[in-house]
């Protein structure tokens, strides 16, 4: 059985609308991402060759390494050496209280 873990991403009034904030996910890190009040979040690795993104304009990730670029509202790639198709890996999210949490799951060692 999966193990659940929840991590601090943010304060519920600390992102606002158009502006990502960077936070650690596991072993990797994270972007949330505040589209016009509703947060979302994805495991910061461009899906080229792993490069980190920046917000770089209220509609646009864009890889630092190669200059992929990705929608922030919804992961997908734009344009650039990213391949056609892909999107970003999402991340979920929960709200407890002020706080904005993102969930990273971690296998069971023995199953």
């Amino acid at each position: 059985m999966p193990i659940k873990r929840k991590l601090p991403v943010a304060k519920t009034d600390e992102i606002q609308p158009g502006k990502a904030k960077g936070f650690r996910f596991g072993f990797r890190e994270g972007i949330a991402y505040n589209d016009n009040g509703t947060l979302k979040a994805y495991v910061n690795f461009c899906t080229h060759a792993g490069g980190p993104l920046s917000l770089v304009s209220p509609t646009t990730f864009k890889c630092r390494w190669h200059e992929a670029e990705f929608d922030p509202a919804t992961g997908e790639r734009r344009c650039g050496q990213a391949p056609e198709g892909t999107r970003l890996t999402p991340i979920e999210l929960v709200t407890e209280g002020e706080q904005i949490l993102a969930i990273l799951e971690l296998k069971d060692e023995f199953e």
